[in-house]
């Protein structure tokens, strides 16, 4: 189990409001942020087709099982559901998220194909071998071990079975300056996040745990106007931040995501992360010609 769930948990608990309100999480079905092609301006839009991209990195057709590891208020599990007609289990540790997402598979008739599952998805207690992909969307950043998400996500996927992980990598070379990782503390610790990994080390990681076919794919400039997006609500929101905090008008969590999202967006403009997409394949099972791997057999 994660050692820092409770405040993983109390982090969404506490920015609540922020990500209904200002990120227009509930319309979209997200809590991550945007992917920006062929013309996209809106901001939903643009939340709703990050799903999408990912989808077609993960090759996900209607034969696939997906384990959203992380899954927020289940809009990617949902959507790709509704997309594709295949099944989905998303995991969650944070109880209101839980419960959001089975009423919004309900109203959206896809309860039948998706379920929800509050549990760590270090430690999900699904049967071995049981989904063709685990999905992790802006989540494994908020596991301290995240060499045991890797290995649960060997054992839970069947032989064939692909990962994905969309997040935060920190550059290698040059590595970051103390003041540079003075900042990502910052960041980190306002958004419940242990650390942050560089693609070398997710390599190894994944490679230890028997992975092949690793792939790491750089989407920042995709990703760049929700960074935007976000600058400017902190531009608006965080002057007046010490005030209202000093007032008991806005509680820690909130604040120290002020102060955290301020520092992501420094660092990101001074090239120390990036956002990227790593991929890759658990060996064995047969694949047809588009390299996907059969469903496994219900359990």
């Amino acid at each position: 189990m994660s050692t820092n769930r409770q405040q993983v948990v109390d982090y969404f608990e506490g920015t609540r409001w922020d990500y209904r309100h200002l990120w227009r999480s509930e319309r979209a079905g997200a809590l991550h942020f945007g992917f920006y092609d062929q013309g996209i301006r809106d901001h939903v839009t643009a939340l709703r087709r990050m799903t999408g991209y990912l989808a077609s990195v993960a090759r996900i057709g209607p034969q696939d099982r997906i384990m959203d590891a992380g899954c927020g208020i289940g809009g990617c599990a949902i959507r790709i559901a509704e997309r594709f007609g295949c099944r989905a289990t998303g995991v969650n540790i944070t109880p209101f998220q839980v419960t959001q997402a089975r009423e919004a598979a309900r109203r959206a008739g896809v309860d039948d194909l998706v379920e929800f599952v509050e549990a760590d998805f270090t430690d999900t207690g699904l049967p071995d071998a049981s989904h063709t992909v685990v999905w992790a969307l802006e989540s494994v950043v908020h596991v301290d071990d995240k060499e045991a998400f890797v290995r649960e996500a060997h054992r839970v996927l069947a032989p064939g079975g692909r990962l994905m992980i969309a997040e935060y990598l920190v550059r290698e070379d040059p590595a970051p300056a103390p003041a540079d990782e003075e900042e990502l503390r910052t960041w980190c610790e306002g958004w419940a996040m242990p650390g942050l990994l560089t693609g070398t080390e997710y390599e190894r990681l994944l490679r230890k745990q028997g992975f092949e076919d690793v792939r790491i794919t750089d989407i920042s400039h995709h990703v760049a106007p929700s960074l935007k997006r976000l600058g400017r609500l902190v531009r608006l929101l965080g002057p007046t931040a010490p005030a209202f905090r000093r007032l008991g008008v806005l509680a820690p969590v909130p604040a120290g995501n002020l102060s955290a999202s301020a520092a992501q967006i420094r660092m990101f403009d001074a090239g120390v992360w990036r956002y990227k997409v790593v991929t890759a394949r658990k060996p064995g099972g047969d694949t047809d010609p588009t390299g996907r791997t059969p469903a496994p057999s219900a359990s």
